[in-house]
């Protein structure tokens, strides 16, 4: 399929089979049949049989499972002219195996959405919806970003009815994509024959399902594998006779028949072996894996089907905190597992030194988003995938930061408020709201005073007034840690500086990660700048509908400070992300996004 798709799109493709599957290739081609088409579509690549020592390619994708992959490294080994192998299937155990036998350099992650099934010669896939893509994870193997990840994504984003999405948790997203499919939903279908209309009309098989699962995210959750995406977290929490419905429903509707019930029938062996490797992890962390053990015999064919139409065991009602909060939670990670983006990719733009990147409708409200202290536009990405569905959405990377950092130096804010302007004009935004974090919340501020015409509303996250600020005393002891920072060395920096800024170990990853690409160099002049434009501050409190978050666990100082600040304006809302520090929009941003986007619902239609 991938190849069919490349091919398409101007690429020169070279497919690798064996047997039979060369064979057909070499005598039909890739055919394709989507579901609820009339007509098969053929595409005609170069296939070979093997990868030779000497080959040159400039990617080269390994679809298929980890079971499969670890027994070809040798081979891909010989070859010391491909550049990047991107494995993309599923996997339970790591890189470290295949970085071992390969180097990180040569080494990226991802999963080939959608699934489908081989009938004959013809492969059966879902249908393409370009209105509608599916969207491709890929992502380093150390969490970076680099040019090399997004000259992949671009590869990859050329495929029609495609979208990428560029993340820096692939290990993670991938242990979590195992545990939603292979702890619970997989042995449940076998246990109904592999037919997903059967194990919809089969309550008590549902239930053993949607405990299985919960069994397996809280293992890897307490393994100390943060969840991947952070909505996955919220399904622990939703009640167990919601998701049993909303499960049964879609099995019921056969949705995705083709993906899951055909591969789950194709693939059976690396399904119980990608179930034993994750009940390992799981063993290891909890005791608690009942509804597991449970459902682990029917990976074997031998074991009797489940009793058809059962309906024995009482349901949990326990977790109904919010239910509406939960059921929200569970229709956006049901949309995620399909793996569907309604929304046109993101635009990588460049404007005078400034990198970018705009998505969403044209005709939109805008809402920009302005990252903290030394970070960069990734911080935002949970957020800016949520809302480009029906917002202009765009995010940058501050002068001196994340890709800029190269192309730009640390700037007063007067230079970036104006840079950032430049970009706006350039994309036909007269008014935005400003979302911004930290050191972006006083850049907000900063243009909201003096170009409030720009500005439609400001929501402030970890922030605090640049009207009155710290006290002459506070800036001079601030001065001092510029000088402190000039010594330390540069690990040490980063390690803190992820420590200190963001509460769960997946936000201090990030912290740790983006602050290093910003560099020890641009941090000082970064601090020595916002200094200065934090003891000028500004004239008046801005005027703007405003929303002031803190996360559960900000810093006593800056809470006390954005309360009495709310108390000031005019028009604003202060509000609390439980489980989030500093960073609250990267620590939960499933809980920031549902109360960024209910403000600004609330905003934009009045």
């Amino acid at each position: 399929m991938k190849a069919a798709r490349l091919h398409e799109a101007g690429h020169d493709v070279s497919l690798l089979a064996r047997g039979q599957r060369l064979a057909d290739l070499k005598e039909h081609g890739i055919v394709i049949q989507q579901e609820g088409a009339d007509e098969e579509e053929v595409a005609h690549v170069d296939v070979v049989d093997s990868l030779e020592p000497d080959d040159d390619y400039d990617l080269v994708l390994v679809v298929m499972g980890e079971h499969q992959a670890v027994q070809i490294l040798d081979t891909l080994a010989e070859n010391e002219h491909v550049p990047t192998f991107c494995f993309m299937g599923n996997a339970v155990n790591g890189p470290d195996e295949v970085v071992r036998v390969l180097g990180k350099e040569r080494v990226m992650l991802g999963f080939p959405y959608p699934g489908g099934k081989r009938d004959g010669h013809v492969m059966r896939v879902l249908p393409i919806n370009e209105d509608s893509e599916y969207t491709v994870p890929i992502g380093e193997v150390d969490g970076t970003i680099r040019p090399r990840t997004r000259a992949v994504a671009a590869v990859l984003s050329d495929m029609r009815g495609y979208d990428v999405e560029i993340r820096t948790d692939m290990d993670e997203w991938l242990k979590y994509h195992v545990a939603l499919l292979m702890s619970g939903l997989v042995p449940a279908l076998y246990a109904a024959d592999t037919r997903m209309k059967q194990l919809g009309e089969t309550r008590d098989l549902l239930v053993l399902s949607v405990r299985a699962t919960k069994e397996a995210l809280r293992g890897l959750r307490k393994a100390g594998y943060s969840p991947s995406p952070p909505v996955v977290r919220s399904l622990e929490y939703v009640p167990e006779p919601i998701c049993v419905w909303a499960i049964g429903w879609l099995m019921r509707n056969e949705y995705a028949k083709v993906s899951v019930e055909g591969h789950a029938r194709d693939g059976r062996d690396e399904m119980a072996y990608l179930f034993e490797e994750l009940r390992a992890i799981v063993d290891q962390s909890t005791g608690d894996t009942n509804a597991i053990d449970q459902l682990a015999p029917y990976y074997d064919p031998d074991t009797p089907l489940y009793p058809e139409g059962k309906r024995e065991l009482s349901m949990n009602w326990g977790g109904l905190v919010a239910p509406v909060i939960g059921t929200g939670a569970l229709a956006l990670a049901l949309r995620r597992l399909r793996s569907k983006a309604r929304a046109a990719p993101a635009a990588e733009r460049e404007s005078d030194g400034i990198y970018y990147e705009v998505s969403g409708p044209e005709e939109a409200t805008a809402v920009v988003f302005t990252h903290g202290f030394a970070l960069d536009r990734e911080t935002w990405r949970e957020q800016t995938a949520t809302l480009s569905e029906s917002y202009r959405v765009l995010s940058w990377d501050v002068p001196g930061c994340g890709d800029s950092a190269e192309s730009s130096e640390p700037v007063r804010f007067d230079v970036s408020a104006r840079k950032l302007l430049d970009v706006l004009d350039n994309e036909g935004i007269d008014q935005a709201v400003l979302v911004g974090q930290s050191m972006g919340s006083l850049l907000n501020q900063y243009l909201a005073s003096h170009h409030p015409d720009r500005v439609r509303a400001l929501v402030h996250v970890g922030g605090f007034p640049l009207h009155d600020g710290f006290s002459e005393r506070a800036i001079k002891l601030m001065g001092m840690h510029v000088k402190v920072l000039q010594l330390l060395p540069e690990k040490l920096i980063y390690d803190t500086f992820g420590r200190l800024v963001a509460h769960t170990p997946d936000a201090q990853e990030y912290a740790k990660q983006a602050s290093a690409r910003t560099g020890k160099e641009n941090m000082v002049s970064l601090e020595r700048e916002f200094l200065k434009d934090l003891e000028e501050g500004i004239p008046e409190l801005t005027e703007h509908p405003q929303v002031i978050v803190v996360g559960e666990h900000e810093y006593a100082t800056l809470r006390k400070k954005s309360k009495e600040w709310n108390e000031k304006l005019p028009d604003s809302v202060y509000t609390t992300v439980p489980d989030a520090g500093h960073i609250a929009n990267h620590d939960n941003p499933t809980a920031f996004t549902e109360l960024l986007s209910s403000f600004l619902e609330r905003r934009t239609k009045r």
